[in-house]
């Protein structure tokens, strides 16, 4: 049986982004420029990002929301991207799940405020894999985020049914506090067969710093890479950073590519940037690409992402993100060789 599709399942979130002037101290002002709303959450996030890369394969979405009107609004936005709602369970009297996101112009970095809402009320039966479903990847998000899953180890259930339903599983995280990602996540690893993850997220797992001083460390950031496979990650362990990415297979193959270069004035929000990397390493997988390729349009489609403030509006079509991205050219400052460290600068094909 040949298996297409990818079904997305977990935490989906209306993201309320405001974009202010500067982050202020406690009892200062800041000044919101302006505020837009848009569905977000890993799974949303990456279904959407795989329909706006041109995926023409089946993509689901498995999800809950509240019966209020940021559900209506969080529904409304992920059907906007194509997404099939059909799935999503509404929870009568709920809180639908939403995250205030105060993204800083002057300095690019971004707060979030959550409500999880009808996230802590999601059971496994809300996110089972269907039985006759002939999906080929069952991506998971995300530990930490969702208090019935985290306390009745709903994860690895759910990571465990996929598998024996012949889906190769993939795990997401948010960044939740580092001990929760200690605790939660490494009994799910030998359970997950793509694990891809931020600096932030890999160190709060495998206690490497793979980014001191803020930039990314090509060698320690593939020595992180194969810990994550020798706590159990099955097939491909991968991390990504605004320098660049890295990622080690169970066979024994490593990739190292810079990020894009992108003026900061190009540079509306980074909400959403890294679900948008997961989202082009997961077309290529599904696409059986080189592992290269994969993290070119992951790093492609997290770089034009990065023109809209809202999580997947700006994403363009595979090719055209590659050719962006050839356009613009890597971040030569950021490869393995300008850094000092083994490698050579990659150039997109």
């Amino acid at each position: 049986m040949t298996r297409r599709g990818i079904v997305l399942a977990g935490i989906v979130v209306l993201d309320v982004v405001h974009l202010i002037d500067r982050w202020p101290e406690e009892e200062t002002l800041s000044f919101i420029d302006r505020t837009e709303m848009a569905a977000g959450g890993p799974p949303h996030n990456a279904g959407a990002g795989l329909l706006k890369l041109g995926a023409e394969f089946p993509v689901t979405l498995l999800a809950t929301a509240g019966d209020d009107a940021y559900g209506e609004i969080m529904l409304a936005s992920a059907r906007g991207y194509g997404l099939d709602t059909s799935q999503v369970t509404v929870i009568p009297g709920a809180i639908t799940s939403h995250t205030h996101v105060m993204s800083c112009q002057d300095t690019g970095r971004r707060t979030f405020f959550a409500q999880l809402g009808c996230n802590n009320l999601m059971t496994v039966e809300h996110l089972m894999p269907p039985e006759n479903s002939t999906a080929k990847l069952y991506y998971l998000g995300s530990p930490g985020t969702a208090r019935h899953l985290d306390e009745t180890d709903g994860w690895r259930t759910l990571l465990t049914a996929a598998r024996a339903r012949g889906m190769k599983t993939c795990l997401e995280l948010c960044p939740a506090p580092a001990a929760t990602l200690a605790r939660l996540v490494p009994p799910c690893l030998p359970l997950t067969d793509v694990f891809v993850v931020n600096d932030y997220e890999s160190a709060s797992i495998t206690g490497l710093d793979v980014a001191p001083g803020g930039r990314l460390s090509w060698s320690a950031a593939e020595e992180a890479c194969r810990k994550l496979l020798a706590m159990g990650v099955g097939e491909l362990a991968g991390i990504h950073h605004p320098d660049g990415a890295v990622a080690v297979s169970r066979s024994g193959e490593v990739v190292k590519r810079p990020s894009v270069r992108v003026a900061q004035s190009e540079i509306a929000g980074s909400t959403g940037a890294g679900d948008a990397f997961y989202a082009g390493v997961l077309f290529g997988i599904h696409e059986d690409w080189p592992l290269a390729r994969c993290l070119d349009l992951g790093n492609a489609a997290a770089a034009t992402s990065l023109h809209s403030p809202t999580t997947s509006a700006s994403i363009r079509p595979w090719a055209e993100c590659l050719a962006y991205a050839k356009a613009k050219g890597l971040r030569s400052s950021s490869s393995p060789a300008s850094a000092g460290e083994e490698g050579a600068p990659a150039k997109l094909g």
